[in-house]
């Protein structure tokens, strides 16, 4: 790919994943002031289970396309493409069936309350639909379509979930119907994602080089079923803390502390934005040993999502109050929590892009061992604090969990592999963009409280540097590209 339409991709992939960021926050608005927190928490942790479940059954296939299918591309071997996608398919899709089977014969049994019980079944027909449509996404990206994965994913998806959670609130709420909502805008994308994975297939699968290695199974399965460990448990630090919030608290506290886990997690999309577009170019330069320019794409990266993410996380802070009176009434109870994740998640950024120079690095196991002492710290730890310290303890679990895993990871690739970024560009960076948020944020707050007008003034003013500071990052990656 050329280096000009490496960058479309890259500011499209951005833009779809901004997109998807503000219509996340607009469909959780949307719930909260519709069904109230007790509903809007029932179907947050039962999406939840569903999207530990998807990740589950999904068993790590999606990844293992996005590995395997460039890499017999690269060979010049397109004739085995098609033996990679039907070897990756059969058994995620199974094991998918068997768990939404089984998820349907609780709820007809009766063992759940009726509009629960209807739920799960709505939601185990979303569930095959999400495992199919991630190996669908595992395709696209694998034959280096990412903006159209990223379109679907964060544009087409949370749209029709919005406008079926405005439409649904239009005519009653209630839980069934929000879950229907929720769930069958998975079945629509999934048929145009089939589509766009049959327009983005080779028009040649001619074996250029019939000597070259092939698929092999066992090497694939090997890979995707240790990356699928480390999903689940990825997804699971995810969700783990609103689950037992929900199990120890009730639904309105679990409903208080989705909506903080939501607003938290619109920052980490831009880690994940940063993930998709460095991943190949970082993978390309270790291949070669070319630490120069992994240090390069490492420090970019990392300074990039120190300008975008320090400020976010700073006005989630301080306008913590703010932000959540815009859910509805009693939402404001969740700010300690949410200002206690959004200082730790300063630490988090600051580590920048580490997961993907473990994996690019085939250090794969690392991170999974990363990954579960991260997922031990925060059930100790949700299971210690939140009895004590309700929606806050699971704060504080959060934070520790979070901080582990960026911590192990980052003392990993700094000692084990000797990567080692410009530590000044990243600190003048959040320096000017975090240093700024906070003067205008503690201004903003002493001047205005906790009120709506104090947050927009306060992100007038912080918007203009911000933008300022990532067209300069922009152009000095331009060009040290073209040099």
């Amino acid at each position: 790919m050329s280096r000009v339409g490496g960058a479309r991709s890259a500011a499209l992939t951005f833009g779809f994943v901004m997109a998807g960021a503000v219509m996340a926050f607009g469909i959780t608005l949307s719930m909260t002031h519709g069904s109230g927190a007790a509903d809007a928490g029932r179907l947050f942790q039962l999406t939840a289970i569903v999207a530990i479940a998807t990740t589950a059954c999904t068993v790590g296939a999606d990844v293992g396309l996005v590995r395997t299918l460039p890499s017999l591309a690269a060979r010049r071997r397109s004739d085995q493409l098609r033996t990679a996608v039907r070897a990756a398919a059969p058994p995620p899709v199974i094991v998918s069936l068997l768990v939404a089977l089984t998820a349907g014969v609780v709820a007809l049994v009766g063992a759940l309350e009726q509009d629960t019980g209807t739920a799960v079944l709505i939601l185990g027909t979303a569930l095959v639909a999400g495992t199919i449509l991630n190996l669908c996404f595992g395709v696209l990206r694998g034959l280096h379509k990412v903006p159209w994965f990223s379109f679907l994913q964060n544009v087409a998806l949370p749209s029709l979930r919005w406008a079926g959670v405005l439409i649904v609130i239009w005519l009653g709420t209630s839980l069934p119907a929000l879950t229907l909502a929720w769930c069958l805008p998975v079945i629509v994308v999934l048929g145009f994602a089939l589509i766009a994975a049959k327009r983005a297939w080779p028009d040649s699968e001619i074996a250029e080089e019939p000597a070259a290695e092939g698929f092999d199974k066992k090497q694939f399965w090997g890979f995707s079923s240790a990356r699928g460990v480390t999903a689940m448990i990825e997804t699971l630090l995810e969700w783990i803390d609103v689950l037992l919030v929900g199990v120890f608290l009730g639904p309105v506290a679990a409903g208080v502390y989705g909506v903080v886990n939501r607003c938290v997690r619109a920052g980490t999309m831009l880690d994940h934005t940063a993930r998709m577009v460095t991943g190949p170019g970082i993978s390309a330069a270790m291949a070669v040993k070319d630490f120069g320019s992994t240090n390069r794409i490492y420090t970019v990266a990392t300074a990039v999502l120190v300008a975008a993410a320090w400020p976010l996380y700073l006005t989630l802070a301080l306008h913590g109050r703010a932000v959540l009176n815009l859910f509805g009434e009693g939402f404001e109870s969740g700010h300690t929590a949410m200002a206690i994740v959004s200082l730790s998640m300063l630490f988090v950024v600051s580590a920048g892009g580490v997961q993907s120079i473990l994996l690019m690095a085939g250090r794969s196991s690392w991170q999974l061992g990363n990954k579960f002492s991260a997922l031990i710290v925060a059930v100790t730890l949700n299971l210690l604090l939140i009895p004590v310290w309700g929606i806050t303890g699971a704060a504080v679990a959060w934070s520790a969990a979070l901080l582990t895993d960026a911590g192990l990871a980052l003392w990993q690739i700094t000692t084990k592999l000797g990567i080692r970024p410009d530590l000044g560009l990243i600190l003048r960076t959040g320096a000017i963009t975090g240093g700024w948020t906070l003067l205008v944020g503690l201004i903003t707050v002493w001047f205005g409280g906790g009120t709506v007008t104090a947050l927009l003034v306060h992100l007038a003013l912080m918007a203009p540097v911000v933008g300022w500071v990532l067209l300069r990052l922009a152009r000095r990656s331009t060009v040290r590209d073209s040099a």
